[in-house]
Order: C-alpha cells, then structure tokens, then sequence
C-alpha cells in the first residue's frame, strides 16, 4: 500500500480495529444527539449500514445524501466524513482486506480478493433500498454484525458494563483463545467473503480507473489543509497559513475549500473545535472555560453560542447528560 510523503498522522485514525488475533471491529451509533465524524483515513476497508435516518457522507471530494437503509463502502485511504443525525442508527464494520485473501493461488484469488486488497477492484460505494443486490447485501451484512456482538459478549467479563449510547463503540473482541471465538470468527470471514461474492454476482464489483491528476491533488490538498486544523485548532488559524499550505491565493482557496468540503473554513475550524471540546466535557472534569480555551475559544459566549448551535444544547448540558 502507498504511503504518503506528507505528515497527515491526525488525519489517518491510529485506532486498532479489532485485534492481531481478530482484525474486525463493529462500530455502532444509536445517539440521541446529532454527532460530527470529522475527516479522517485509514488502512482498512469500512462497511457502513444505515438503518435509520439521513445521512451526509463525504468520500474524497464526493458529497452523498444517504437515506436508510443503504450500504456504503469506504475504501482505504480514502478522506472521508459523516454526519450522524439525531435518532439516527447506523453501524460500521472495519476490516483489513487481505484477511480474506488466500495463500494458495485460486480463480477467486486471482479475479476477486487479490485485486481487491490490491486497490485495483472496488466495492460499489453506495447500494440503497430498491436496489437488486440490497437484500442480500444487507442480509449478508446482518449477520456479521450480529456475530460480532457475539464474539463481544464472549469477550466481555462478567459483571463488566458496556455503554454504546453515546459515540460508535468499537466492540472487537480481546485476543482470548476459546474455541467458540474462533467458530465465529470463522463464520464472519465465511459471510464477508458471501458479502463480496453477492457484490460480484450483480456485477457491482469494478476495475479501479487511474484518477486525473487534478482529482488526487485535490485529495491530498485537503489532506494537508485538514491535517494542519487538526493539529493547530487550540491556536489562533489564520487564512493566509492555510492557503500557503496548498500554494493558492486566500480568494481562491475559500472558494475552492467551500466546493469540497461542503463547509466555509470558519465553520469548519469551529466544528472541529466544538468536536475536540465535546470530547473534553464527556471524558474530563475540567472548567468549561479552560476548555473553551483549549481548544481555540478566547470569548466564552461565543463559545456556548456555537457549542449550542452544533450540539442543541449549552455545554453544561452536554456534560451532565454524557455523564
């Protein structure tokens, strides 16, 4: 797999997915309250089933309306970003590609999984209601999900309390020997490669096509932009630094920022902001107002404003209520 020269480590998510023993995680997300998963890339392959609600979701530099039910499929390294709705429900599986892979050469090898880990056959990126192959691509994902929760309830100790209520729960199991984990581990590898031959079967697999240079530029502009947010948005960010980064004058790079991220630079760098102190409210107990400062607020109203108008609530509120 490539590797890219630039630093982008805040946007590439360091998370294991799953473990050594058991690379497959389940993420789920049944929240009361609406949740921004800011841009982000990782290694692995992501399957995500939206059972209910709406959904914006950016790939790269492609906006989709997603209504549930459907089934998306997030390629490695690929930039992407979802808003999760309130009363929404939508879970994702992530997984490297080449645990379905074979040692032994076989037609399904050749034609299918080796150019699938490869990056040279794509998954189809989106299939909703009402589509031929939805069904069974739900079914088939149903089923890994349900396994999955399995495989966690082995791995849990008694007595030992899980809360999945309020953020996606990554729910892989822990790397323990038991001949019942590795039943279902077994099964879940036997239903994704189903989920992959269902693909195939519709013809829904396709050759991955070289992108214009214009296209993979664009990417690793906003990669370079995005990471340098993430990195400084405790900071003053002014326009200028950022359009430098991707060598545009500051008329231009709002304009071009606008288009494909679907957001101004202030709105974002103020999403980004209210993210990073929602995570601080839930997790810590420190001041409001220190937090505020942290993470790029001098003004504690302006703060509360914009906390309020992207979370519904003050961030007292959020904090109590995620305690």
């Amino acid at each position: 797999m490539k590797k890219q020269e630039m630093a982008n480590t805040s946007l590439k998510e360091n998370r294991t997915h799953g473990t050594v023993q058991y690379p497959v995680a389940l993420y789920e997300w049944n929240g009361e309250n609406e949740w921004h998963v800011v841009p982000h890339w990782h290694e692995e392959m992501e399957w995500i089933y939206f059972q209910k609600g709406d959904f914006p979701v950016w790939i790269n530099t492609k906006e989709y309306q997603v209504h549930a039910p459907a089934f998306i499929c997030i390629h490695p390294e690929e930039l992407h970003a979802l808003i999760l709705e309130k009363d929404g429900i939508e879970s994702a599986v992530v997984f490297p590609v080449d645990i379905l892979c074979f040692e032994r050469y076989d037609a399904a090898e050749a034609k299918v999984l080796g150019p699938l880990a490869e990056g040279k056959l794509r998954m189809p990126v989106l299939c909703q209601n009402g589509d031929a192959a939805f069904e069974e691509l739900s079914a088939c994902y149903k089923e890994i999900e349900q396994m999955l929760r399995q495989m966690k309830e082995h791995g849990t100790k008694k007595g030992q309390h899980t809360d999945s209520s309020i953020m996606r729960e990554n729910v892989a199991v822990e790397p323990k020997q038991n001949l019942q984990k590795n039943m279902l581990y077994l099964n879940i590898k036997a239903k994704m490669l189903e989920l992959i031959a269902v693909a195939y079967k519709y013809d829904l697999l396709t050759r991955q096509v070289m992108e214009g240079r214009e296209e993979s530029g664009t990417v690793e502009n906003l990669k370079k932009v995005l990471q340098y947010i993430g990195e400084h948005y405790g900071s003053p960010i002014r326009l200028s630094e950022l359009a430098e980064l991707v060598n545009m004058n500051e008329q231009y790079f709002c304009r071009y920022f606008k288009k494909n991220i679907g957001k101004t630079i202030t709105e974002y760098i103020n999403m980004i902001r209210v993210e990073k102190a929602a995570t601080a409210l839930a997790e810590t107990e420190d001041k409001i107002i220190d937090i505020a400062s942290a993470c790029g607020f001098d003004n504690i109203g302006y703060f509360i404003r914009r906390f309020k108008k992207e979370k519904g609530m003050t961030p007292s509120e959020y904090r109590k209520k995620s305690k």
